[in-house]
């Protein structure tokens, strides 16, 4: 399943102060889905207003009950496709904040989130039939609902693989950008070849960023977009899919640019591999 990662990022304008190092997706929610995109990395931001999302420091001022509504729409004219929403850092991350983000699922007809019980045992032999009529919704289509990293997804996070190094950068041409693709190429493969047990698993198909990184990244005159682009992950990733022994979430950063083609290229992948059937489970494959 393709996942954008901090997906609501995409509500991000190019005017706001310093959007080159926060911004990971071009497009809101319904562009996403156009896009390819199953799966939503939703990070909630509690405050006074109500719930919003955000990436880090940087509030995102649209309120997640208005773009699931955007979601669901979607789905409903899309009865067939399988769409997942992912919560994770919480800010706060208090139960008060959590049980906010929970009723306003709740209120637009959305499943119970697994883990929100403080249990992931409901993914434990579920299978796709089972999924799929666990998030049928009342209009049409399907929306999977879930606590994320540090609860029920497995992040393989690696901070090491960052775009910007001392010996070079990720673009392509720049001095050492074919050893640092290959070191993500490689983490992609390895963490491919691990058969998920319990949790989902994430395989953090983008660059990492640190204050170092990030500096020279805006010292380029760069940015998290336009590094996705120059590096080539994306497009590179269409034709390694099929080779990768396990898939669950595939996480990318600017999820529209080749989107539709790696979409596409899981599709196909989850096909000859006979998943989607109603005795496959989600943990074992794609979803």
């Amino acid at each position: 399943m393709l996942m954008s990662h901090d997906s609501a990022t995409g509500y991000i304008s190019e005017k706001t102060f310093l959007w080159q190092l926060s911004k990971t997706q071009n497009g809101d929610f319904t562009a996403q889905l156009n896009c390819g995109v199953r799966a939503f990395d939703l990070r909630p931001l509690c405050n006074a207003d109500g719930v919003y999302m955000h990436h880090g420091i940087q509030p995102i001022k649209y309120r997640i009950e208005d773009v699931v509504k955007d979601i669901i729409t979607w789905a409903g004219e899309h009865p067939r496709e399988f769409i997942s929403l992912v919560n994770s850092h919480y800010s706060p991350n208090t139960d008060d904040c959590k049980g906010k983000v929970w009723q306003t699922m709740a209120t637009l007809n959305l499943m119970p989130s697994i883990g929100s019980d403080g249990s992931c045992d409901r993914l434990k032999g579920l299978t796709t039939n089972q999924a799929m009529k666990m998030t049928a919704l009342t209009g049409g289509g399907h929306v999977f609902v879930l606590e994320g990293e540090g609860m029920c997804v497995d992040a393989n996070y690696d901070a090491s693989l960052t775009c910007y190094r001392e010996n070079g950068d990720c673009l392509k041409g720049s001095p050492g950008s074919e050893d640092i693709n290959k070191e993500l190429f490689l983490y992609i493969n390895e963490t491919a070849s691990r058969k998920p047990k319990t949790n989902l698993t994430t395989i953090q198909a983008h660059w990492q960023y640190d204050s170092t990184s990030v500096e020279k990244m805006l010292k380029a005159g760069s940015n998290i977009l336009n590094d996705t682009k120059l590096s080539g992950i994306n497009k590179k990733l269409i034709g390694i899919i099929p080779q990768l022994e396990y898939i669950n979430l595939l996480e990318v950063d600017n999820a529209c640019l080749d989107g539709v083609e790696l979409a596409e290229s899981l599709k196909a992948r989850r096909e000859n591999l006979g998943q989607g059937q109603a005795g496959s489970t989600t943990t074992s494959d794609s979803t």
